[in-house]
């Protein structure tokens, strides 16, 4: 029993043996690599690339799919001859060149948070359509760094004005704003303006025109959204200036990114980089010249 014993402890140290020389030598080596399944997180693509699987989804499928308003809003986005032009379609096309894809845009979207959630839900790569960050949005999506900053402002009718301002100075009746505040109806301002003007009553309107053109009548107060637009209507019409005034506050801010989907986060590494190396860097002053 005790020979039996013995025999078997040998051989058992006998195969255990030859299984090591076994995985030494270049034959058991590479068996053994092959056993091993690839710890790498990253997605070979057909030309033979190793990308992050956010990045290769993009390059497999051909195309950077960019969800963007469908209401043109120069000298951001806007028709031109059939053809897309503006400062973020630029950004956009500038972002899939880098990534060797043609950009093709989703203008499916009615509202400006309905190009937030084209992202969220994964019907599109990208969203940018002069989007601002929210605290809404930033629980669907993730932000890119800041492309462009406007300020806040008000476009105001001045005899509605001059009804709840009364004797008081200009910055106090601002600040504590509590007369009727047209807004764009699915837009950052909505929640701009609940933070901003808590005493004041929103009127949500489907589009910027319809906004200025209840101020212009007196069916709201103020019209709020940022610099460039409101500076836009007075610059357009000289003559608006006897019926309406502008406000712009220095302490408020509209910062502009695109949107990416939260399981993207190479992407987003990747747009963060394409804004800090690109060359044309818009300016409110450089957008107003362009306008006519």
């Amino acid at each position: 029993m005790k020979t039996l014993r013995l025999f078997n402890a040998v051989a058992a140290v006998v195969l255990a043996t030859l299984a090591l020389v076994a995985s030494a030598s270049p034959q058991g080596a590479k068996a053994a690599d092959a056993a091993q399944p690839s710890r790498s997180p990253l997605v070979k693509v057909a030309d033979g690339r190793m990308l992050a699987p956010d990045i290769a989804r993009i390059v497999n499928q051909g195309e950077l799919v960019v969800a963007m308003l469908s209401t043109d809003t120069p000298p951001f986005f806007y028709a031109e001859g059939g053809n897309l032009a503006g400062t973020d379609v630029d950004l956009a096309r500038l972002v899939g060149s880098e990534l060797g894809v043609p950009v093709r845009f989703d203008r499916s979207a009615k509202t400006y948070d309905g190009v937030v959630e084209a992202v969220a839900e994964g019907r599109a790569d990208l969203g940018i359509s002069r989007l601002a960050r929210t605290l809404k949005r930033g629980q669907m999506v993730h932000f890119s760094n800041t492309y462009m900053k406007l300020s806040h402002a008000l476009l105001i009718n001045r005899v509605n004005f001059a009804a709840i301002a009364g004797e008081q100075p200009l910055p106090q009746v601002i600040r504590n704003f509590n007369g009727t505040l047209g807004v764009i109806a699915g837009s950052s301002w909505e929640e701009f303006g609940r933070r901003n003007f808590p005493k004041a009553k929103l009127v949500a309107y489907p589009t910027w025109a319809d906004v200025v053109n209840a101020v212009k009548k007196g069916d709201v107060v103020a019209a709020y959204r940022d610099e460039l637009e409101v500076l836009q209507i007075l610059k357009k019409d000289p003559g608006l200036a006897l019926t309406l005034r502008t406000v712009t506050f220095s302490d408020m801010e509209s910062t502009l990114s695109l949107m990416v989907g939260v399981r993207d986060p190479t992407l987003l590494s990747f747009v963060n980089e394409v804004i800090a190396q690109r060359a044309d860097k818009p300016t409110v002053n450089s957008l107003l010249k362009t306008l006519k």
